[in-house]
Parts: structure tokens; sequence; C-alpha cells
């Protein structure tokens, strides 16, 4: 081949800041080291990848398709090297699970007492994230597996849906309808609907939006945080505004607040996502775990 992955590293950064200075500052390393390993690439591949006639940098043709294949080049190493540290013997043992907030409370304590009995050998981490940040602590590799709803497509990661949850109202204990064995939203006309910030998670905001709106209400919404806590909860308690939320949030709210099923068939999606290349036979296995005990979700 001739070239290393640092020309192509060197070069790419060239090719982005058209300025063999600010490369070197991006890189570390001084700006003769620069010019030398993009001198080097050139002379391997034969061709000049900069025009340099002008007072400014540009690349030329064959600099073009050289970035180019150059980025996808230092991708396929990357992942290649992500590939084989998964075999590390450290990584070997360990499972990480990354979840968004609604998956904390009933279902990954039940995965991980599971995996505790059928798979002593494995050691289980949980990180627990704010809603729609599941899929981007995967993509940053500080995870193996995430759990969430509406999660997003990322190359290299496969996506399964394992849960289709059915959707409770959640309200104050002492609300007149919270003894009822189902509720229409419709009664709930006067309340705001508490609810995170669209820019938080764009898809779920909308998919609980359009449950409200199937069903002929559009509630006004009274903003919250990612979780509802602390103050949040306050306004469920003392009816001030209603939630909808997954059946397995039941009894893990606080006991002002009740929850109750929602009148009509209407669901919340759980999904999983991992490296599609993650061979691991202990990680195989805990996805047939979770796969498991998340069934068991849409019983309630």
């Amino acid at each position: 081949m001739g070239f290393t992955l640092r020309q192509l590293e060197v070069f790419l950064t060239v090719a982005e800041t058209l300025h063999f200075g600010r490369a070197a500052e991006r890189l570390h390393i001084s700006q003769p080291t620069v010019s030398q390993e993009v001198a080097r690439l050139e002379r391997t591949v034969g061709v000049e990848l900069f025009d340099r006639s002008r007072r400014s940098v540009a690349l030329t043709g064959a600099g073009e398709v050289m970035a180019a294949e150059s980025a996808r080049l230092l991708e396929q190493a990357g992942a290649l090297l992500t590939r084989v540290r998964l075999h590390e013997e450290s990584r070997l043992g360990t499972a990480r699970i990354v979840a968004s907030p609604s998956v904390v409370n009933r279902l990954l304590p039940a995965v991980v007492s599971r995996a505790e009995q059928e798979l002593p050998a494995l050691d289980t981490a949980e990180l627990a994230v704010d809603t729609g940040q599941v899929s981007a602590t995967l993509a940053g590799e500080l995870a193996d597996i995430g759990l969430g709803r509406f999660l997003e497509e990322v190359s290299g990661y496969r996506l399964e849906r394992i849960a289709d949850e059915p959707v409770r109202v959640a309200l104050g204990r002492d609300h007149p309808l919270a003894g009822r064995v189902s509720l229409g939203l419709t009664e709930l006309r006067d309340l705001p609907l508490l609810l995170w910030p669209r820019e938080q998670h764009p898809r779920y905001y909308d998919h609980v939006l359009g449950l409200c709106a199937e069903r002929g209400v559009d509630p006004p919404v009274l903003v919250s945080p990612p979780r509802i806590v602390g103050s949040r909860l306050y306004l469920l308690a003392r009816n001030r505004a209603f939630s909808l939320v997954p059946g397995s949030l039941t009894g893990h709210l606080t006991e002002d607040v009740a929850t109750v099923p929602l009148e009509g068939r209407a669901t919340l999606p759980l999904e999983m996502q991992w490296r599609t290349d993650d061979r691991r036979p202990a990680l195989a296995t805990l996805r047939n775990v979770i796969r498991q005990e998340a069934a068991k979700l849409e019983d309630r």
C-alpha cells in the first residue's frame, strides 16, 4: 500500500481546513510535519492532492477523490478497532446497558436480576440517560445495549422493537377520575399535558400529541424536564396537569399519583439497539433475557 493511516488523517485534516497551519494546530503537531506527511502521501499515490499555485490551498480533482475515500477508510479502520476491542478480556465479561428514564424502573431491574442468576460470569453495568439520548450514547461507544423509545437509526447498529407498552394516564390520586377502570382524554380537556420540550425527543413528543389528537383533544403542553420528578411530579399530584406514560411506570411514580388505562388501544414502543457485529455469546443471551422480560410489559 505504501501509505499510513496517520498520513491519511493528516491529509484529511488539511482537506477539511484548507490550511496547513490550522491543520497542524488541530493535530497538535508542527506545520513542517504536516507538509512532510502530505508530501509523502502524494509521492506514494503519484499525483498532487492540493493545488498550491495560488495563495490559498485547494483540493485537486484527485484530492477530492482521495478525501472522500480517506474518510471512508478511516471510519472503517475505527470500526475495525472497535470490533477487535470487543474481545478484550475486560469487555468479554462486561455488559453496559444504557436506558431511558421509563425503562429503569421495572424492566432494567428485572433484567439485571435474571442476569445475576443465569449469567453469573457477566458483570452488568447500567447507565440511565435522559429521554432521547440512548442512541447517541451507544454511538459514542459508551454502552453495549440500548433500551428506549423511538431510538435513532445508527450505522453499524441493529434496532429491534421488543414490546408495545399500553399507555396510561397519570394524574393525582385524589382526582375524581383516578378510580376509573379506563379514562378518555376528553374528560381531561381542561388540564394541560405535562411533557418535555419537543427538541428533547421530537418523535416521542409527536407520538404523544398524536395520541391526543386521535382522541379529539389538543391540550396545552406544560413543559417538563425529561424525567417526571420533583416540582413537575407535584403538578400531577395536585391535579394541575396530567401525563401519558407507559404502563411500566405504574407504581414507580409516587403514592400521590395514580395511573389509569387510556380508553382505546394506545401503545408506546420499546426498542433495543446494539452493535450488529457484537457476537459475544453472553451478550446474545442477555439480549434474549431482555426480550423475554420486555414481553411481560405488554400485559400491564
